[in-house]
This record gives C-alpha cells, sequence and structure tokens, in this order.
C-alpha cells in the first residue's frame, strides 16, 4: 500500500458507502475508505457471497447490509472502524480483513455518538488505549493498518501522539488538520499537519482542506505541498465533485453535476444500494443547488424506480431499478464461514447432531420477525408440524449454533434426512428456530398462514 501521492476518498457517514466509492475510484482515487462500522455492528454480521450482484456482503443480523464491496475496489478499500477496546476490534477486524485493502480505525470523529462510545475523538486523550488498539490490530492482521485523528489544543501533545502512533507500526497515519470542537466554519491549521509530517517516518494523509483550499483537482497538489504530508485525503470536496479525484483532460470537459448524479445512480442500482442512502448521496452532491426541480423531487422519492424516473435515467436502468429493494440479499447466495482464517474458535453448538449442523443442504437468506406472526396462532414450526402430522413425518430436529463473538444464533432443521437453515443469524435460539423452519416451509412450497418479509424484502 503506497500513500505517497496518493489522493484518497475520506470516511464519511452514509456517504462512503459502495456507489460512492466506485465513482470515486473510477474518476482516480488511489483509495477509498469506507464510512465508519462500528464493531459492535460489525462483529454481529454474517459474511455472504452474493452471485446475483457480484458482491461480498456483511449482513447483519437483522438482515440489513453494513458492508458490500465488489471485484472494482479489491485492493482500494479501506475499512474504517469505529471501536474503543483492543480485543474487540481485532475480532471485527479479523472479520473483514481477507475482502478490504486495510483497517483504518477512527480515532478523531467529534459526533456524540462516538464520543460517548469511547470512540473516535474520544481516543484522543487515552493514549494507552490507542497504543493497545493499534498495537493488537498490527501484530495480528494480515493486511495494514492505519488511523484517521484529529489534532490536539498543542502542537506539543499532537506529536506526542503521533509518535506513540507511529511507534505501534501503523502504515500511514491521516490528519484532520481541526481540533475536536472545530468545525468546518473554522480555518484547517495546515501549519500542524506540516509539524506532524516532518515528525513522523510514516505517511501522513493530509485532511481538512475541502472548500477552504480544495475546490478543483489542481488544489489537491497546492495543499499536499502547503502541509507537507506524503498524500491528501478528501471528504467534501470528493461529497460534491466525485470527479475532482480525476485531472483535466485534453479531450472535453470535465463531467457536470447531472452526469456524475446519473453515474452514481447508476452504480447504485446495479449494486441495489438502498433508497435512502441513494437520495441521502444525491442531496449531498446538489447542496448548493436546492431549487432544482430534480433535487426537491428526489426528496419524496419512495423508491429507486422514482429515482431513476425523477433524473431521466435510460429505461434499462430504470427497469433494472424495479429489482431494488432495501439491502437485499438474494437467495443464490453462499455463506463463507466468518473468522476461519484467523483460527478464531469454533462456535458452540445446541443440540444432539453436533457438527453435523454445518452440512444443511439448503440454505436461505431468511430471519424470522416476531411482530410479523401473529401473539396467537400458527408459527413456522407448528405449521411445521402440522405439516408432518398431514404426512405422516417424523417431526424434525433442531440445532443450533451459538455465535458468541456477535451474540447471535443460527439454527438447523432436519426434516426427513434433509437439512435446512437460515444464513442470516438471529438474535435468540428460540427465534433461530422458528427461521429453519421458515426456510423449510419455503423451500418445500408449504403454504404460510401469514406473509413474513424475508431479508431481502
Amino acid at each position: 500500500m503506497d500513500f505517497h501521492g496518493a489522493i484518497v476518498l475520506a470516511p464519511m457517514v452514509r456517504v462512503s458507502t459502495h456507489p460512492m466509492r466506485l465513482l470515486a475510484l473510477k474518476y482516480g482515487a488511489s483509495y477509498v475508505y469506507t464510512e465508519e462500522i462500528i464493531d459492535f455492528k460489525l462483529l454481529r454480521t454474517t459474511r455472504i457471497e452474493n452471485k446475483k450482484l457480484g458482491t461480498v456482503d456483511f449482513v447483519h443480523d437483522d438482515g440489513t447490509v453494513v458492508f458490500r464491496t465488489s471485484p472494482e475496489e479489491a485492493g482500494k478499500v479501506i475499512l474504517q472502524l469505529g471501536t474503543a477496546d483492543a480485543t474487540r476490534a481485532l475480532l471485527a477486524a479479523e472479520r473483514v480483513q481477507g475482502d478490504v485493502a486495510g483497517i483504518d480505525v477512527n480515532m478523531g470523529c467529534p459526533k456524540e455518538y462516538s464520543i460517548k462510545g469511547g470512540m473516535g475523538a474520544a481516543l484522543l486523550r487515552k493514549p494507552e488505549k490507542v497504543k493497545a488498539i493499534l498495537t493488537n490490530l498490527v501484530r495480528n492482521l494480515r493486511v495494514p493498518v492505519t488511523c484517521k485523528i484529529r489534532i490536539l489544543n498543542t502542537v506539543e501533545e499532537t506529536l506526542a501522539l503521533v509518535r506513540l502512533i507511529e511507534s505501534t507500526g501503523v502504515a500511514a497515519i491521516a490528519v484532520h488538520g481541526r481540533k475536536r470542537d472545530e468545525r468546518p466554519c473554522h480555518l484547517n491549521h495546515d501549519d500542524v499537519i506540516r509539524a506532524i509530517a516532518s515528525t513522523v517516518k510514516i505517511p501522513v494523509l493530509a485532511n481538512g482542506g475541502s472548500k477552504q483550499t480544495i475546490r478543483i483537482h489542481e488544489d489537491i497538489e497546492f495543499f499536499r505541498q502547503s502541509t507537507g504530508a506524503a498524500g491528501v485525503m478528501i471528504a467534501r470536496a470528493a461529497m460534491w465533485n466525485p470527479a475532482i479525484f480525476s485531472p483535466p483532460s485534453p479531450n472535453g470537459p470535465p463531467p457536470t453535476d447531472f452526469q456524475l448524479v446519473h453515474e452514481y445512480i447508476e452504480l447504485a442500482v446495479k449494486y441495489d444500494h438502498h433508497v435512502s442512502g441513494t437520495k441521502y448521496c444525491i442531496q449531498r452532491m446538489f447542496s448548493e443547488k436546492t431549487t432544482a426541480d430534480e433535487y426537491v423531487r428526489t426528496l419524496s422519492a419512495e423508491s429507486m424506480m422514482d429515482i431513476c424516473e425523477i433524473w431521466k435515467l435510460p429505461d434499462d436502468v430504470t427497469e433494472q431499478a424495479k429489482l431494488c429493494s432495501i439491502d437485499r440479499v438474494v437467495p443464490t447466495c453462499e455463506v463463507v464461514a466468518n473468522g476461519d482464517a484467523s483460527g478464531a474458535k469454533k462456535p458452540r453448538l445446541h443440540g444432539s447432531e453436533g457438527a453435523d449442523a454445518e452440512a444443511a443442504v439448503v440454505k436461505l437468506p431468511m430471519r424470522f420477525i416476531r411482530s410479523e406472526w401473529p401473539e396467537v396462532g400458527d408459527t413456522p414450526k407448528q405449521l411445521l408440524v402440522e405439516y408432518c402430522k398431514r404426512n405422516k413425518l417424523t417431526f424434525p430436529t433442531y440445532t443450533t449454533v451459538e455465535h458468541k463473538a456477535s451474540r447471535s444464533f443460527t439454527s438447523t432443521a432436519t426434516l426427513n434426512s434433509v437439512k435446512y437453515s437460515h444464513e442470516i443469524p438471529c438474535k435468540s435460539k428460540r427465534y433461530a428456530e422458528q427461521a429453519a423452519a421458515l426456510v423449510c416451509l419455503t423451500h418445500l412450497k408449504i403454504p404460510l398462514s401469514t406473509s413474513p418479509i424475508e431479508s431481502h424484502s
């Protein structure tokens, strides 16, 4: 991983998601960071190879896609981790290290939710915890580790912190040149970034120059030189104009705002990005054109098809948008066990079949949602028992796996020597068994007395 001369898409909540990362790479970004993903959330995901989309999805046990990546960003995507604990950080990072180019630890976010959890900028005042987290990751991961910080109240304090960070063996450090309580309206302290760059030997990525310094591509190198940094990390300027990574072309003018929104929507449709995230990014890209008719109509869009029609996307894209749903996980995906390469302990089994639970041959991305079934009446397990009675079959047996790290459960139902399992873990053993029964009912096309929503709805 080479950060010298690199121009990098910064981690931005709800912005640095899969479609935006791909768009930034298309226009020349050296690397792209994900939005911050909290370790607790990542630990409650299952890794799924989504063959319909050609992606790898990390799916939360509530069915939402926490992180999605595709071959276009292989070797270029760096996952930013929100954490306050060295052990938990390693468990979460091990889960994704085979699908990312590196792991970054967020030590600069000033938002209240991060601070209250002891993450982000809260770590700036806890050097021993910083050292423990980064050292644990560097020693145990196969991929490079970086971190992103804000500056402290004095240059001396900041330099002491970055020396400590460098001593952990991280590959690079990104520096937002503002203090924890400063906002974009405050001037970026380029001089402090310059002092950091001249103090440490590892690459420094300068951040915080959007609008104040960086408005067009040519400003990026000026910012890099003025800070003495090895590379530049861009947030807001890239959010407004993802083509900023690309130098001027002698072959024609740069893409217009409308062209960039069209390209973004096409990627969002292609990779089934959820409509709320798509709307958010479009609003940020058009933040200075809020009176545009398309912008105003986007605010009330309820589906990806609505968005395609508002922005007049080609018919084939609009047709594809009809298939989009909220964080769809398609039935053709396959589970790959979490943590195999990391040597993690095998999950504990509940039931009498032991390791045979791993031999399930019918797997579907389903989960049991209690609110979608009547309080009194049939549940998937009850329906399956009734089916067995009618057909004089032996009642199904259940074997449940407890995933201690993510505090979730996966169950396998065995009926007539065939095993049925759900790919999205559940929050309790009881719900896991219901989910396994639901997979069996679905596969056997047994009528349901209700219409539960699958994970891809």
